[in-house]
């Protein structure tokens, strides 16, 4: 979507926003010098809807304003630090007429959040970013904060001294030094933008340009990175090419190819998914898949609360770790999901969706947020399988694209591919309900185990079994109760035998009946018991040449290296009566 047109449809696509107010064209300018952290900025709103002459704004403490004007006139205006708000009230409100703000300040940005405004050093020079999420825009930006309306367009300058490079969201359109000293670099934004996903960085970057090449486009990876550290992001970049071409095939193009995408290294050693323009400290495989997924999820489609933050997070995490899937490296896949399943399994208390967006850290829980959602997504691939798994996010991400989205609007998005029951099921277990699966069993009759989950789940469990002679593999699905049948009697069943699912407990279900392995034995046999059994062992004549009584921790070792070679015949005495077993001992 071009800027021209936004402005051109000043009641379109984003009228989302409290009270009716569409803010359609963002000019944003600043000025900074690292080390000092002081800011000099002017910002511009256009906008369309206000229908009261008082509006408020956003913006933090240690800011001062220096000048404000509107199209409509300004009667007044008043910077209230202790709520970040600045109140204007316009001379005149003209019915749906485009107009705009224009506001000047200056100062000291008090950081807050993961670091909302920071400056740090590194081994060359220094480096100022911006870090917004979840509520620290007003902290540097003057702006409408929240998740209602997303900015159609935007421009934004960012001037450093020459030697240092500013970047911010979209494609670098000017780069000059003004008659002043400065450096200014122009950046174009024609995407709908939430504001939390504005941002810029200064440092003295080296660019390094890497062509990408896909199935749908061709675009540029830049990379702003320290000068120390470019031969590590040249390797890192060459070995993440496949992953686009693998996300790309599952989700549809790149949502933002027409700018391209840029990964700026910046002093904290996570990552941040500004719209185009990844911030990153630490070069890792894992945490740029991680934020390039982010543009699907997060930034083309963005939550409608912090409360549906999975739909950010829980997406980013999965398709990060998926990276290992992309690269073909199986065995570290499986590990990644071992691990990821281990971190969700430590919070067992919290939903996740979020029921209180006012703690940032339960917000942005990594056990619940992040590993829990991903998994859970797991578990609905492994569900619905590859197609309809794929098709229904890639619907969901036609039907919100470039808008806001929450819970339940993906349930209904992706309805259609994984049907009503386990859409349904997916977010009423998974997303609004504490907890993990958990299942009972009740025998029913000599080989059969009947089965029932705490709650319908979309999410089938491996499970292993062993039998007196013989062992078998298979799954249980936990949307309904169920039965397995065996076709001899049941030793141990162990579900989830290579911990891939987030299945709580019951993972392991003893067989009703004793059994005695391995058969055939060297030394002795594993004898499983209850309470006490007396067991006697019968060479091939009848003659008694072994007794015991054995009891738990089943089961019970039963030494009988003694023993001549040949064949045996166990006897266990057992509440049904006496069963026989017949063994062999080898040298």
């Amino acid at each position: 979507m071009n800027g021209r047109r936004n402005l051109l449809w000043a009641v379109g696509v984003n009228w989302l926003c409290a009270g009716g107010v569409d803010v359609v064209w963002g000019q944003l300018r600043v000025q900074v010098a690292p080390p000092d952290s002081f800011l000099r900025a002017q910002v511009v709103w256009h906008f369309v809807g206000q229908t009261q002459p008082l509006m408020p704004w956003d913006l933090g403490a240690g800011l001062r304003l220096t000048g404000v004007e509107s199209s409509w006139g300004i009667d007044t205006f008043w910077h209230d630090t202790l709520a970040r708000k600045v109140w204007l009230r316009f001379s005149r409100v003209p019915q749906g007429e485009l107009g705009w703000v224009r506001v000047r300040y200056e100062g000291y940005p008090r950081s807050s959040g993961f670091g909302s405004y920071e400056v740090r050093a590194h081994a060359t020079g220094w480096c100022l970013w911006t870090l917004s999420q979840p509520y620290g825009a007003p902290d540097w930006l003057f702006c409408r904060d929240g998740l209602e309306d997303k900015v159609d367009s935007l421009d934004f300058v960012v001037g450093s001294p020459p030697s240092y490079l500013g970047v911010a969201n979209g494609r670098l359109v000017t780069d000059s030094v003004g008659a002043d000293g400065w450096r200014y670099r122009h950046f174009r934004h024609r995407y709908p933008i939430a504001v939390y996903l504005i941002a810029f960085a200064v440092s003295n970057y080296v660019v390094q340009e890497v062509p990408v090449e896909t199935a749908y486009h061709r675009f540029i990876l830049r990379n702003y990175v320290y000068p120390q550290d470019t031969a590590v992001a040249r390797r890192l970049s060459e070995q993440f090419m496949p992953y686009f071409r693998w996300i790309e095939d599952r989700l549809g193009p790149y949502p933002f190819a027409a700018e391209d995408y840029q990964q700026v290294q910046i002093g904290w050693p996570g990552g941040m998914e500004h719209q185009t323009m990844t911030f990153f400290g630490s070069y890792t495989l894992e945490l740029w898949a991680h934020e390039l997924a982010h543009q699907w999820f997060g930034d083309w489609v963005t939550c409608g609360s912090w409360q549906d933050i999975w739909l950010n997070e829980a997406f980013a995490t999965y398709l990060g770790g998926a990276v290992y899937e992309a690269l073909g490296w199986p065995e570290v896949w499986q590990l990644w999901r071992r691990l990821t399943i281990k971190a969700a399994w430590r919070d067992t208390v919290h939903t996740i969706w979020v029921e209180d967006t006012t703690d940032v850290w339960r917000i942005f829980s990594y056990w619940t947020t992040y590993a829990k959602g991903a998994m859970a997504l797991d578990a609905a691939r492994r569900y619905v399988g590859e197609g309809p798994f794929w098709s229904g996010l890639q619907a969901y991400l036609r039907r919100y694209g470039a808008g806001f989205a929450r819970t339940a609007d993906f349930a209904a998005a992706v309805q259609s591919y994984w049907g009503l029951e386990v859409s349904r099921a997916f977010v009423e277990g998974w997303i609004y309900t504490p907890g993990y699966p958990k299942v009972s069993w009740e025998r029913r009759g000599e080989g059969a185990l009947g089965y029932q989950a705490n709650r319908s789940w979309p999410l089938r469990v491996p499970w292993r079994a062993v039998f007196p002679n013989d062992t078998g593999v298979g799954e249980v699905d936990l949307m309904q109760p169920g039965t397995l049948v065996f076709p001899s009697p049941l030793v141990r069943l162990v579900l989830d035998p290579d911990t891939v699912t987030l299945l709580w407990s019951v993972r392991e279900v003893k067989g009703g009946a004793a059994a005695v392995w391995p058969n055939p034995f060297s030394q002795g046999v594993l004898i499983e018991v209850s309470d006490e059994s007396k067991v006697r062992l019968l060479d091939i004549t009848g003659r008694e040449v072994a007794r015991a009584a054995l009891r738990g921790p089943s089961p019970a070792f039963w030494d009988l290296s003694f023993l001549a070679p040949g064949p045996y015949l166990l006897q266990m005495d057992a509440p049904a009566g006496v069963r026989t077993y017949r063994l062999i001992k080898v040298p």
